[in-house]
């Protein structure tokens, strides 16, 4: 299954344009998603370096996108 996931208010705290601190459970949940091989989908209004951002910070937790 593919799944979006919003970052700002889902992943994080909405603190945008800065990265907010991790919701509790939320990595722990992703990847789980992933063992469970659904393919993450980041859905964000971010762009350019705050998007980039947000990837990078998802990715030093152990989640990388399938888009």
């Amino acid at each position: 299954m593919k799944i979006a996931i919003d970052f700002d208010g889902t992943i994080v705290e909405h603190k945008y344009p800065a990265i907010g601190k991790e919701l509790l459970f939320a990595f722990e949940t992703m990847r789980e998603m992933q063992k469970q091989k659904h393919q993450l989908i980041l859905w964000t209004y971010r762009c350019g370096k705050e998007l980039d951002d947000a990837v990078e910070f998802c990715k030093d937790r152990g989640i990388e996108f399938y888009a």
